[in-house]
């Protein structure tokens, strides 16, 4: 099984690290560190986690106010999104109204 981001997951990864890195360098590797963890254990466990949608799961990361959403298919996890969870949640439910 592989994983995969979407181009807006990507683009939340990217603004989140940005974000990170302009408060602190190391806090930006942490953030990423525990992102990484987050999806060593979705690869290993994909079905462990709660249903967000009919075919999206949902990841609550503790260390960090984020979620990550993602679907399973065949052989791929696709990352939806990595969403902070003082964001408004329509913006959130737009990306999945527009797929």
């Amino acid at each position: 099984m592989t994983l995969k981001l979407h181009p807006l997951a990507e683009n939340d990864l990217k603004i989140a690290l940005n974000y990170y890195f302009e408060i602190s360098p190391k806090l930006e590797k942490r953030f990423l560190s525990h992102i990484d963890k987050q999806f060593n254990n979705i690869l290993s466990s994909p079905s462990l986690y709660p249903f967000e949608t009919k075919t999206s799961q949902k990841v609550v990361m503790k260390k960090f106010t984020y979620i990550i959403i993602y679907e399973q298919y065949e052989d791929i996890i696709m990352i939806l999104a990595i969403f902070h969870t003082k964001r408004n949640p329509k913006q959130l439910t737009q990306r999945y109204n527009k797929a």
